[in-house]
């Protein structure tokens, strides 16, 4: 095949505007792995949250999740790490501290693992989103002790998130990259930490060149990775900015576009 490793987005791109999976975009995931192809869906969404959905679409496959911050590979049950990047040693306990002092609901995201000190409204409402529950542990005692932290999900009222958001850009020492995900949601993870990065990742981990990797994407947080892979293909309900760099367009998510992509591009004949 022409390209061996796919890195796709989900929301807009494999999923169709019900949030469904079809059974011609599932049905050419699963012919491509068994032609021998990589795929590997990206997304913001934690672990345990990937694994529930990639469940529910029938796949067996690596997992790019929280950006890219971690990657793992669900086997036997369990979550096997290929690749994390964490924050720098001894940041997640001076930013829980400067963060703390605002009215935020704040979460920790290690490993396969989401923390909390108490699950409150907003707790709940990015479970109902996620489809699985977090953990109550004592955040900061753990911080504390060393405990790597993957992504800070701060949850709030848009002004208190604006504050927060100003606590990280006035830390450049703190090697942080803060975005707003949600007008009450700043997801912070370490500089260098993306969609991008985890494409250039997946290739040195599978050992498969650049020159051999396609990227799906509709957003603008998609667009690095679809600059970056041998081929960017987006769809035809892409956010304008993409459509306007991205020049490889397949139909859009409620017309199998995926399928288009990796049937008509990745499984070419080199």
């Amino acid at each position: 095949m022409r390209y061996r490793l796919i890195l796709s987005d989900i929301d807009g791109t494999l999923l169709n505007s019900n949030h469904q999976l079809t059974d011609e975009v599932k049905t050419a995931i699963k012919d491509y792995a068994a032609a021998g192809g990589t795929f590997v869906l990206a997304s913001a969404r934690p672990p345990l949250a990937m694994t529930a959905l990639a469940h529910q679409m029938g796949l067996d496959v690596p997992l790019a999740s929280l950006n890219g911050a971690v990657i793992c590979q669900p086997q036997h049950g369990d979550l096997k790490i290929l690749s994390a990047t964490p924050w720098p040693a001894g940041i997640g306990s001076q930013a829980y501290e400067a963060l703390a002092k605002l009215a935020l609901s704040l979460n920790i995201f290690s490993g396969a693992h989401w923390y909390v000190n108490v699950v409150d409204a907003w707790v709940q409402q990015e479970a109902a989103i996620t489809g699985f529950g977090a953990e109550t542990a004592p955040m900061e005692q753990m911080l504390a002790e060393g405990l790597p932290v993957h992504k800070m999900l701060c949850m709030g009222e848009p002004a208190v998130v604006d504050r927060a958001e100003a606590i990280i850009l006035a830390h450049p020492e703190w090697q942080l990259v803060a975005s707003r995900s949600k007008r009450t949601y700043l997801e912070i993870v370490r500089q260098g930490v993306s969609k991008e990065a985890a494409l250039r990742q997946l290739s040195d981990l599978f050992a498969i060149p650049m020159t051999e990797t396609m990227a799906l994407g509709d957003g603008e947080n998609d667009l690095p990775m679809l600059k970056t892979a041998a081929l960017g293909v987006t769809l035809a309900n892409g956010l304008p900015v993409v459509l306007d760099a991205i020049k490889t367009v397949v139909p859009d998510n409620d017309h199998d576009g995926a399928a288009v992509a990796i049937r008509k591009y990745a499984m070419a004949k080199a």
